[in-house]
C-alpha cells in the first residue's frame, strides 16, 4: 500500500508518529564533550517561541509524513513539552533527522505560458515536513536574534529583518535622491 499501512486505533498512529519525529539519539553514548560544549543558543527554546512560531506556521501542502500544520498544532494542545523538548534537543545536538530533510516534489505549470514542452514552463515546489520546518525557524530565529544583537548584519541590510522590509529600501533610496 503506497504510503504505509493504514493505522487503526490513536495508540498506533501514536506510536508511528512519535517512531518517525522522535528518533533515539543517532550518536551511542549519549554527547560526545564537543556537544556539550557547544553554544547556549537551545537554551532561548521554550514554550513561548515554539507555540508562536507553530502558531505562524500554515498549512499550505502537506510533506511526506502528510501531517499539516492544524494537526500539529491539535498535537501542542496535548503534549507541548514534547514539542519544546524535541526543537531543543535538535539544536543542542545540532542534530536535524533525515526523515525532515526528504522533499516531496510537486510540479506546477505556469500561467499563460505558450510551450509547455519546455521546463521552464513550470515550477517545482518542494514540500517538507512541518515538524522540521518548525524546528529550522526556530533556528533562523536565534540566528538573526543573535545578528540582531551582535550586529552583525550591515545596516543598509532590510529583507528578512524584524521592523525592517524590503519595501523599507524603497523610501530610504527615494529620501536620499531628493
Amino acid at each position: 500500500m503506497e504510503g504505509g499501512p493504514l493505522l487503526e486505533g490513536s495508540e498506533a498512529r501514536e506510536k508511528v508518529l512519535v517512531e518517525i519525529h522522535f528518533p533515539a539519539n543517532p550518536r551511542p553514548g549519549g554527547e560526545s564533550e564537543e556537544e556539550k560544549g557547544g553554544g547556549e543558543g537551545y537554551k532561548q527554546v521554550d514554550e513561548e517561541l515554539v507555540g508562536e512560531l507553530l502558531r505562524k506556521t500554515s498549512t499550505t501542502a502537506l510533506g511526506e509524513d502528510r501531517i499539516s500544520a492544524d494537526l500539529l498544532k491539535v498535537f501542542w494542545g496535548w503534549e507541548r513539552h514534547l514539542f519544546v523538548e524535541l526543537t531543543r534537543a535538535c539544536i543542542r545536538v545540532g542534530y536535524h533527522p533525515a526523515v525532515w530533510k526528504t522533499a516531496k516534489g510537486v510540479v506546477i505549470p505556469k500561467a499563460n505560458k505558450p510551450d509547455y514542452s519546455q521546463a521552464r514552463a513550470y515550477w517545482v515546489i518542494s514540500l517538507l515536513n512541518v515538524i522540521g520546518k518548525l524546528v529550522e525557524r526556530t533556528v533562523a530565529y536565534l540566528i538573526a536574534g543573535h545578528l540582531e544583537r551582535r550586529k552583525g548584519l550591515h545596516e543598509g541590510q532590510y529583507g528578512c529583518r524584524k521592523r525592517r522590509a524590503t519595501v523599507d529600501t524603497v523610501a530610504v533610496l527615494m529620501d536620499s535622491t531628493k
